[in-house]
């Protein structure tokens, strides 16, 4: 049996210096974020997996919180149509 050695080359892939997004950008993507985790509990309900929809409504309460604290304070989702994304 032979001994063979495996290499690996540093990534030369450069990745773009991404500037963090500002309060109003950023509570944009989470409510992109929010409806995601609506659709994907709408599915989990569709498959009859109790455990995931609970889980998944967890994440959704977190995002819309993390998203109202970003607002400045005022509640984003009661301004909102939430029925279907943007």
């Amino acid at each position: 049996m032979g001994v063979f050695e495996i290499g690996s080359e540093p990534s030369v892939r450069r990745r773009r210096n991404r500037q963090p997004l500002t309060g109003p950008k950023r509570a944009a993507a989470l409510f992109r974020v929010w409806h995601g985790v609506r659709d994907m509990i709408a599915e989990a309900e569709r498959l009859g997996d109790a455990e995931l929809v609970h889980f998944l409504a967890v994440a959704q309460l977190l995002v819309e919180e993390k998203a109202t604290a970003i607002a400045s304070g005022t509640t984003v989702f009661d301004e909102v149509d939430t029925g279907l994304p943007n």
